[in-house]
């Protein structure tokens, strides 16, 4: 009988053993597999990084070049380095710039940009909050052509556009591009929407007891529960009016922005041949909107996701 139960024991022993066996193969197996393929994967991001990274880093190579070596070297390293490049791209200006500096089209595009950023930011958060939350006769309706709007290519309203800024009166005006800007639909609408939809209504519904009005109540409770989602919007959309170009073209061609001058200055420094000049003069428009990313990408990060913003 001992013998018998002995038997089964080390039956039962060896089939934990092979089975044991078996997963460790598998997952041996996998993790071999797993490995290759994050190796492929690897590779193709660093082949997709240097390709983003390689054009910034010969632009400022070259930029720290005179003209001269730059027609005999313009893919080695520099012989001589020399920041002339820089010190010319601050204080040059043109007939083809309206004869602002860098300086002033970067003040421009400050004001413009930082000005339209708070007051479109304002205006998305604000609407898509009432979309969200508060019942009301044409919710839908508001949001369907919140959609279609996102729809509709911008080059189709483009002439109704131009022909109500003349008719308003604000063509050829900064208070006319903020104005282009300040729309509270479009795609930040949508991401806030998608935020104020899954907030819990608790805290509001407790504000409302002790009398709360609605301003109150989104200024004090609504916006500091959004403050993420709020402020990666914001510098998102800061860094996407820093770089426009068709509106101030448009509707401000007499005060170019950054954005707009520096086109005028790469037309007329290539019809010139003064490559060096024109690399610097990149540098310095890339570096403030670089420097904000940097400072606020974790922010951007921690507060958005693929397919909306984390709630």
């Amino acid at each position: 009988m001992n013998l018998i139960k002995e038997k089964f024991i080390n039956y039962k022993a060896r089939k934990r053993q092979e089975k044991y066996e078996k997963q460790h193969d598998i997952l041996y197996k996998r993790h071999k597999t797993e490995k290759v393929l994050f190796l492929i994967m690897f590779i193709i991001f660093v082949i997709f990084a240097i390709s983003f990274i390689f054009p910034f880093v010969w632009i400022l190579i070259n930029s720290l070049k005179s003209q001269t070596e730059f027609s005999t070297n313009f893919i080695g390293l520099p012989e001589t380095w020399t920041l002339e490049n820089f010190e010319n791209a601050f204080t040059y200006n043109s007939a083809a710039t309206r004869y602002y500096n860098i300086f002033e089209m970067m003040g421009m595009s400050i004001i413009i940009a930082g000005v339209g950023t708070i007051v479109t930011v304002f205006t998305s958060s604000a609407a898509a909050y009432v979309v969200a939350k508060y019942k009301f006769f044409g919710r839908n309706i508001i949001f369907g052509v919140v959609i279609f709007s996102l729809i509709v290519p911008i080059v189709g309203s483009l002439p109704s556009q131009i022909q109500l800024m003349d008719a308003l009166g604000l063509s050829d005006t900064v208070i006319g591009c903020i104005f282009l800007y300040s729309g509270g639909f479009g795609m930040n609408f949508l991401l806030l929407y998608s935020f104020f939809k899954n907030l819990s209504w608790t805290y509001v519904e407790a504000a409302k007891v002790d009398g709360a009005s609605d301003f109150k109540i989104f200024f004090r409770i609504i916006v500091p529960m959004a403050k993420g989602p709020i402020i990666a919007i914001s510098i998102i959309q800061l860094i996407g009016l820093w770089n426009d170009y068709l509106t101030p073209s448009i509707y401000l061609p007499e005060q170019p922005t950054i954005a707009v001058g520096l086109k005028y200055m790469t037309d007329t420094m290539t019809q010139r041949g003064t490559y060096t000049l024109l690399f610097a003069t990149i540098i310095l428009t890339l570096l403030p909107i670089m420097l904000l990313f940097c400072m606020f990408s974790k922010t951007i990060m921690e507060n958005t996701s693929v397919g909306g913003l984390k709630g």
